[in-house]
């Protein structure tokens, strides 16, 4: 199943990383590896999360009572819906679900 927009609460969390792969100075390519050749830069993560859309998450780690989950996505517009991360150590997290739409385009139908 895939999901419209779900509202994410962590409790008792520290942000770690948080990082925005700019293209725009990037020229003349084709074909862009973001790792490769755009500029990693340390973004405010309430700058990184407007119109945040993940794309992929990770839990990385499971230390003590502690999560650390990363996740993938594409940015706002204003960032040139380029690409970005960020790692967040939480202790509990609360998902609430707008609605399951259907079986996503990878799913069996």
């Amino acid at each position: 199943m895939y999901t419209d927009q779900a509202l994410f609460t962590f409790v008792d969390f520290e942000i770690l990383e948080s990082i925005l792969y700019d293209t725009s100075g990037i020229k003349g390519k084709n074909r862009i590896i973001v790792e490769e050749d755009a500029q990693k830069i340390e973004l405010e993560i309430a700058e990184l999360l407007v119109d945040f859309e993940v794309l992929k998450n990770e839990e990385l780690q499971t230390i003590d009572s502690y999560c650390i989950h990363r996740f993938d996505g594409s940015t706002s517009l204003k960032n040139n819906s380029d690409f970005g991360y960020w790692i967040i150590k939480y202790k509990k997290l609360i998902i609430e679900w707008e609605k399951f739409i259907d079986k996503a385009w990878f799913e069996r139908r």
